[in-house]
């Protein structure tokens, strides 16, 4: 009978040794055998056979126990299944248990044609388990089932945790399916974590199998057993199906609890279902006797936020305040990201003092949630809110200094971002490229590209090298003035450390042809762009017009607007109006016509598309 065989390319050296012992070294061990019988003229000696081989294997020396297992043959009737039961069982003490010396011990014992029972497999699964090969021990187990041999209970729990651990979901659906054929059920926390793995990594359906499975049998009625295949149908706009599960579960006489209904809801505010979910919470609190917690209170803020809604999400939480339900700094958060967004400075002001009124302390998230207001100018509440942050001890990582730097640029201060950089190393904050490439931007905006080389040459860029985006904050500021020299430098630094310009670094390229008057080498780049790429964008294209309308080259601009479905683009408002303009400057009436022409007919098949996609 084979148990299991390790594939060619697993066999270590002890197996490989092992090959060659049995296959050159069993005559001359059976001619020594033999005049040591000789000389003895007795039988060997069995249980000293058998203590010797008991410690070899104790030691985890499997080639000099297998010698005496061997040995044993001089003995009638010897050796039988017991005493390689019990040279595998002393092995597995040893600290040195390997798979493939498992497998070798396997091939002895095919190879003596001895039948395994059941204490063989058992303690076959015992070593498996041992090693972690929780696979060979399922195929192992299928085998027993093969030769009709009863399995354990805590054989194949333990094989169930192993598979849960290292989600090996599938397989674990195969234990599961095992263990209700003997009529065994596994405990309620392995259970539930099942049903969430597989709800979790999508196996929604695989998921519901089990549910229903073992609740056909009577089995773990409790929420926390399907709540997890409620979350993942709502999370996967499955709403729908959710609704069916959640209306079969009631049916069946099972009852909901707060985490049930507050993924309906989620589901529902997800689609925009607000008045829906509103009702939900309705049934909730009428007949269940569920009251709205705090999880319940975030997740229709959040959706909320998610919709634009601030306003509304501003009166809920008032709302859960009102009701004893006090939200939490993730609650908090939420809300200061979407007012952030609306630029809602006034009320960002007034809920970050709530803050420190009920004693709630601002955490990493919270300074990333403000920082929407960098964007839109409003660096004052930003930034304090951030530095209070930073100095008030709380464990923040590089993102959070990070926002706080992006407000130093803002507010156009190179001169503290270094300071503010070299107390970051020293709270232990290992700088990224984001952090880098924050104060690149600011010293090439103040126009000190000297400062901008020096800091990019010195600083320990992650990874040994600065990235593209390194590269091309500082090409696209030189390009963009028209210095030369710094483009220059900017390109032979690029080639110095191996790295080749992409689109973005192309187009500045040629946006720095166009300012010095160029038109020739503009084309030429983008010439290059289209032979050998990478290949040109939108962006790309709309600088190309600009470079030569600006140089009064309309037709060359016309004939590349009229070539671009060949090099597999098309235009935007942008470069119509850029081509619109220049016909309108050099008094092209027709050719300003024909394009406002074009212009509305791309208007009126962007509009079209955009219903049929609707309807």
């Amino acid at each position: 009978m084979i148990l299991f065989t390790v594939p060619p390319n697993r066999i270590c050296k002890k197996v490989k040794y092992f090959y060659r012992f049995m296959s050159i070294s069993s005559s001359s061990l059976a001619q020594s055998l033999d005049i040591t019988e000789e000389n003895n003229h007795h039988s060997p000696d069995y249980v000293e056979l058998r203590r010797n081989m008991h410690n070899l294997a104790t030691s985890g020396n499997i080639d000099q126990s297998l010698h005496f297992f061997n040995f044993m043959r001089k003995v009638p009737g010897k050796p039988t299944i017991y005493d390689y039961n019990a040279l595998l069982n002393c092995y597995l003490k040893s600290k040195n248990v390997c798979l493939h010396d498992i497998s070798a011990l396997q091939l002895e014992m095919m190879r003596l044609q001895l039948q395994p029972n059941l204490p063989t497999f058992n303690t076959l699964l015992k070593g498996l388990n041992l090693v972690g090969e929780s696979k060979v021990a399922l195929w192992v187990i299928m085998i027993m089932c093969k030769y009709g041999f009863a399995l354990s209970f805590s054989s194949l729990s333990t094989l169930l945790r192993k598979f849960l651990d290292s989600m090996e979901l599938v397989d674990a659906m195969n234990v599961l399916e095992l263990m209700l054929e003997f009529d065994y059920v596994p405990t309620e926390p392995k259970a539930i974590l099942l049903v969430n793995s597989l709800s979790k990594h999508g196996m929604i359906q695989d998921g519901c199998f089990v549910f229903f499975k073992l609740l056909g049998k009577g089995y773990f009625q409790s929420p926390y057993f399907y709540n997890p295949i409620l979350w993942s149908l709502c999370k996967s706009d499955q709403t729908d199906g959710a609704l069916a599960l959640f209306c079969c579960v009631k049916k069946k006489g099972l009852v909901h609890n707060e985490c049930s209904y507050t993924a309906l809801v989620y589901g529902l505010c997800k689609r925009g279902l607000f008045c829906e979910a509103f009702r939900c919470l309705k049934v909730m609190e009428a007949e269940s006797g569920c009251y709205l917690n705090a999880k319940t209170y975030t997740t229709i803020i959040k959706c909320l936020c998610d919709y634009g809604r601030v306003n509304e999400s501003l009166c809920l939480l008032g709302e859960m305040e009102k009701k004893g339900c006090e939200p939490d700094i993730v609650t908090y958060n939420i809300v200061l990201r979407a007012l952030s967004q609306k630029n809602m400075v006034l009320e960002i002001h007034d809920l970050y003092e709530t803050l420190y009124e009920k004693g709630i302390s601002p955490d990493r998230y919270t300074a990333t949630a403000v920082s929407g207001l960098l964007k839109r100018g409003s660096l004052g509440i930003a930034r304090n809110c951030i530095r209070d942050i930073v100095s008030s001890g709380i464990k923040v990582d590089v993102a959070v200094y990070n926002v706080y730097l992006s407000c130093l640029c803002y507010a156009r201060e190179p001169g503290e971002l270094l300071s503010f950089h070299r107390s970051m190393i020293q709270d232990g904050i290992e700088p990224n490229n984001i952090t880098f490439n924050t104060i690149l931007k600011c010293f090439c905006e103040e126009k000190t590209f000297d400062e901008a080389i020096e800091f990019f040459e010195w600083v320990k860029w992650p990874e040994k090298r600065p990235d593209l985006v390194s590269f091309n904050t500082i090409l696209s500021s030189a390009c963009k003035l028209g210095d030369s020299s710094m483009v220059q430098r900017v390109v032979d630094l690029m080639e110095n450390k191996g790295v080749k310009l992409n689109v973005v670094g192309f187009t500045c390229l040629m946006q720095y042809f166009g300012n010095v008057g160029n038109v020739s080498d503009c084309l030429k780049v983008f010439e290059h762009m289209i032979l050998y790429g990478p290949h040109p964008s939108v962006v790309t294209v709309n600088t190309l017009m600009v470079s030569l309308c600006k140089n009064h080259e309309l037709e060359a601009a016309y004939q590349v607007f009229s070539n671009l479905k060949s090099y597999g683009l098309a235009p935007d408002s942008r470069t119509y109006n850029i081509l619109m303009q220049a016909a309108k400057n050099q008094r092209e009436y027709f050719l300003l016509a024909d394009l406002e022409r074009k212009c509305m007919m791309e208007k009126r098949s962007q509009m079209n598309q955009v219903q049929k996609w609707l309807d």
